[in-house]
């Protein structure tokens, strides 16, 4: 694994601790009122007026920041980070893309830009970092887009990208990429597992390793969460296996079987509180006009059984309860690590809804998807569809260049 921490694309994500002027008097407030004022601060822009005050603040903002890292199922509502086609032909050329992030509770883009060195669909948003495949060799990339850090990871296979025929798009190649932990917090003791190749197979790498251990005798899965020390993952039957990564051979049990009902895309997901697993199930139908596949409905099962402490949790799952409310909670979905949050904890974040964005993947077809096409807000309830976010495609047309539409993914801001 190679770590580089500077960049020139992220020297703009640093800034310098500002100064005390005329805001004096708050340098003397004491530590427990500042941790006050932290814990109800729920928008990233107010923290960063918070952080913007006088050392004193961005000292408390800093120490707050790792407190939450470290603190087991934190609560953060992801950014849909989009886009930005404000950007000349010649960074676009370069693949110096810049990205901007839409709030979903505020609704409205964020006046900041991220810049991310790729103008390509990433394969993975997990704990704040970007996952992509780097065209140089194969390897896997991952990017921290708010603090400049950068963690690079050999080709997870020598020969898999040559095999196919015909190839596909080697930003495809890679379904999708989670982390069990923030490398930030534990940079020696973290897991990267992916979902690769057409077959969708699995692989991890651990730090310092430089081979992935592949997982051959399973194919065709869809997505992967690390929950209660293991990693959980399904596949495109919605059956769900466990992988215990702890030792030098992985350790894989089935779950739970498959489902009835076959779905376009299945998702796991933790609950807020983290005792429970979801299992998600997204359907789509398609759209004439637009010629791809769109969002129609979403089911959901809660796996009972899982939360239990007697060192064998699988074994426990008795069976997966099809559930039609989610009560207070959101769920959100997309090529992120799939994520769940009380909605009453977050103004403007709507309770009992599913928040998804567009990661429809073909990977038997060499066409890619166009643009965030597939993005919006399912309603439980009303089991209805609704619209966040929508990207103004006549102004990329308009471009002197076609600008390329990376699909838009959810991400969780690790300055907060």
């Amino acid at each position: 694994m190679e770590v580089l921490r500077s960049r020139k694309w992220a020297q703009s994500t640093h800034k310098r601790q500002p100064e005390c002027t005329s805001s004096d008097w708050a340098s003397g407030l004491p530590e427990e009122i500042l941790d006050s004022i932290l814990d109800r601060v729920i928008q990233l822009s107010d923290y960063l007026r918070f952080a913007a005050v006088c050392k004193p603040w961005f000292s408390a903002a800093a120490h707050q920041k790792d407190r939450r890292r470290r603190e087991p199922h934190k609560q953060v509502v992801p950014f849909l980070m989009i886009h930005s086609p404000n950007q000349s032909p010649e960074a676009r050329e370069a693949e110096d893309d810049r990205r901007r992030l839409y709030s979903v509770t505020q609704k409205k883009i964020l006046n900041m830009e991220l810049r991310v060195p790729y103008l390509r669909r990433c394969c993975g948003s997990s704990h704040g970092w970007l996952a992509n495949v780097e065209l140089d060799d194969m390897g896997i990339s991952l990017l921290n887009p708010f603090s400049g850090k950068y963690l690079r990871f050999p080709p997870i296979s020598g020969s898999w990208y040559q095999r196919m025929n015909p190839p596909l798009p080697y930003e495809r190649q890679v379904l999708k990429v989670v982390l069990s932990s923030d490398p930030c917090s534990s940079p020696n003791d973290f897991v990267v597992l992916a979902i690769y190749s057409f077959k969708r197979v699995l692989a991890y790498i651990k730090p310092g390793q430089k081979h992935w251990t592949n997982v051959w005798r399973f194919i065709m899965f869809e997505d992967a969460i690390y929950h209660l020390g293991k990693f959980y993952v399904v596949d495109f039957d919605s059956r769900v296996l466990s992988i215990d990564v702890s030792e030098s051979n992985p350790q894989v049990k089935e779950v739970t079987p498959s489902t009835p009902t076959r779905s376009n895309k299945s998702y796991l997901v933790a609950s807020s509180s983290g005792a429970d697993l979801l299992l998600v199930q997204r359907f789509r139908k398609p759209k004439r006009l637009l010629n791809c596949l769109m969002t129609s409905s979403f089911k959901i099962f809660k796996l009972l059984g899982l939360g239990s402490n007697n060192g064998d949790n699988d074994q426990q799952i008795i069976e997966k309860v099809e559930i039609t409310n989610l009560g207070d909670e959101t769920l959100f979905l997309g090529d992120s690590y799939s994520l769940c949050v009380s909605a009453s904890h977050f103004p403007g974040c709507k309770a009992n809804c599913i928040y998804y964005a567009d990661d429809c993947v073909d990977m038997s077809s060499p066409i890619p998807t166009c643009g965030p096409q597939d993005t919006g807000i399912y309603s439980l309830e009303k089991r209805t569809l609704a619209r966040h976010y929508q990207m103004n495609t006549r102004k990329l047309k308009s471009l002197p260049i076609p600008a390329p539409m990376p699909p838009p993914i959810w991400i969780v801001p690790t300055m907060m």
